[in-house]
């Protein structure tokens, strides 16, 4: 924790990318990260595809405004997880088509999206899903706050809404969410009837030092 640094451009360039992946539309979706002791998060009511510098709202340690206007509304879920989660410096929230559409046919539990790519089983594999809660709201937050409690879990489904993906740093919180996003396409494209690997191979990936 305190080591993580990137620049607000670098941090620009990461939410646009997530629009470039179709991961967000319109005025959806929302990206913080953890600078030390203090916070970056994307502004309420704009693209990021339109993301500048100037328009990343700074926090400090108690979510209060340092710099920039309004916070996503979704800041409170932002601050609840990086809160209880001292090694995670990077919380992304997306509404990718595909994601959403899994996330509607499929029942929440913990472990929701069965593992059909190795890139899937190495780094997202159980993935939870929560019952659907109106975004913004304390009970959004607090139900998503509730399952990064547990160490393993590393990505989000949220029912008939998004994901939440995290990481050490924005690379790896945006690499989780397009495995994810990949691995959803693939499910709805066989219409769910796609072969899981076996739980074995799953254990023998996630084993792997160098990846899936």
């Amino acid at each position: 924790m305190g080591k993580y640094q990137i620049s607000k451009e670098e941090f620009c360039l990461f939410c646009r990318l997530l629009y470039d992946r179709h991961l967000v539309t319109g005025v959806g979706g929302n990206v913080s990260a953890r600078i030390g002791n203090r916070f970056f998060v994307t502004p309420s009511g704009y693209s990021l595809r339109a993301l500048s510098p100037d328009m990343v709202v700074t926090l400090d340690q108690k979510g209060r405004v340092l710099e920039g206007g309004a916070p996503t509304k979704d800041v409170g879920m932002h601050m609840g997880v990086l809160g209880i989660r001292p090694h995670i410096n990077v919380v992304c929230h997306v509404h990718g088509a595909f994601i959403i559409a899994a996330s509607a046919f499929l029942d929440p539990g913990p472990d929701t999206l069965p593992p059909i790519t190795p890139g899937f089983a190495y780094f997202a594999h159980p993935l939870r899903m929560v019952p659907f809660k109106v975004p913004g709201t304390k009970e959004f937050a607090s139900a998503t706050t509730e399952q990064f409690s547990h160490p393993a879990c590393r990505a989000l489904l949220l029912q008939n809404h998004g994901l939440v993906t995290t990481g050490e740093n924005l690379e790896e919180a945006v690499n989780i969410a397009e495995e994810i996003d990949e691995t959803a396409r693939i499910y709805l494209m066989t219409n769910g009837k796609a072969k899981a690997i076996s739980a074995e191979d799953v254990r023998k990936i996630k084993g792997s030092a160098s990846g899936p």
